[in-house]
């Protein structure tokens, strides 16, 4: 851990504002660089640093015994203060993500133990302790990632000197796998003959053949259809009822609408309760939720004879169904995920969105079940 200083006192004076003085540095784990206390009252500025010195030996004896649960809520309302700034700032869902993680994973595993204390073989524990527990690959590494940022707190805070979580010898994370799959061309063409509502009906058949995202089938909103030109633009997701833009511009797209896809869009719109959510709930005041909408797809499904792959399987289907029809860059352009995964800054050609922005796959797609 870096060490507390404070200097002596000494002499000080400024010649061109005929300043006399004394003064004394001092610098904490916190700060990047030395700062001046001065006073022309040595008396007054021996009494300063006497304060300081106490104060500096204080926090050195909570930062000996700080506590990982300690040090985590200091770091979770710091990301609270952090969620909607324009500057440095993170999105409510992040926060939520974080609070979840330790509340569930991370807090009852390190209760108790000292924050310098946690080393990486500790955490190679906990990866390991995770595994066992059949937690899959993804949510381990998500675990992982917030007790990354807590030690990356602890560090800037003066808790300890270094970051367990960025050594080589941490281990690679290989939890069991539990991705659930995406429905196949014959699990979509049993679900489309099941007797459903209109609601349920325009739901699913634009989830398959638009590969938009749950939270963003949530963000949907009728201003966002095109109808004369049979278009659909993609510009927000919904998390817990807190509707945010899209930020990345490879995320917000424009998509062309397959004609059945259309057809019962018309059909929904003229009888929805709601005139800003193109699916909402059963109130008609906010966007559907998904666990209500995840109990649907599940019926539809056990009629359907055919494995409940939830909203993200429709998604999966779409996406896949992409794949060897497309270039793949185009693909990825509809999907919205960045054309260079390993750098979001690459941004797609006007080409490339109009490519893009076609429907005719999932047109082909629509012909080969509906015949």
């Amino acid at each position: 851990m870096a060490n507390y200083f404070i200097g002596d006192i000494k002499n000080f004076q400024i010649k061109s504002q005929d300043f006399k003085g004394f003064r004394f540095r001092y610098k904490t784990p916190t700060m990047n660089y030395y700062k001046f206390k001065v006073s022309k009252n040595k008396k007054e500025l021996s009494a300063i640093r006497k304060n300081m010195m106490a104060d500096f030996d204080n926090n050195v004896t909570k930062i000996e015994v700080a506590l990982f649960e300690d040090i985590t809520k200091i770091a979770l309302e710091k990301r609270l203060d952090a969620v909607g700034r324009k500057v440095n700032g993170i999105r409510h869902r992040s926060y939520e993500n974080d609070e979840r993680h330790l509340r569930l994973h991370l807090t009852p595993y390190f209760k108790g133990i000292s924050i310098k204390e946690i080393t990486t073989g500790k955490i190679n524990s906990f990866i390991d302790d995770c595994a066992n527990k059949d937690l899959s690959a993804k949510s381990i590494r998500h675990c992982v990632q917030t007790l990354n940022m807590v030690m990356k707190f602890a560090v800037d805070q003066g808790y300890i000197s270094r970051n367990p979580c960025n050594s080589d010898d941490r281990k690679e994370i290989k939890g069991v796998v539990n991705e659930r799959g995406g429905y196949s061309h014959d699990h979509i063409a049993s679900i489309l003959k099941v007797e459903k509502t209109l609601y349920l009906d325009t739901f699913i058949a634009f989830s398959a053949f638009t590969g938009v995202s749950a939270n963003e089938l949530q963000g949907l909103q009728w201003q966002d259809i095109n109808f004369n030109k049979s278009e659909v633009t993609i510009r927000r997701n919904v998390y817990r009822y807190d509707t945010q833009e899209l930020k990345n511009n490879f995320r917000e797209r424009i998509l062309g609408l397959p004609s059945h896809v259309m057809t019962l869009l018309k059909k929904w719109k003229l009888n929805s309760h709601c005139d800003l959510w193109v699916f909402p709930n059963a109130s008609g005041k906010k966007p559907f939720e998904q666990n209500a909408m995840r109990n649907l797809i599940k019926t539809v499904c056990k009629h359907a004879g055919v494995p409940d792959y939830g909203i993200g399987g429709f998604r999966k289907y779409f996406n896949t169904s992409m794949i060897g029809e497309v270039p793949d860059h185009i693909r990825k352009a509809r999907m919205g995920h960045s054309k260079n995964s390993k750098t979001a800054e690459v941004h797609y050609t006007v080409i490339d969105l109009e490519q893009a922005r076609s429907p005719i796959q999932a047109e082909k797609l629509l012909q080969k079940l509906l015949g």
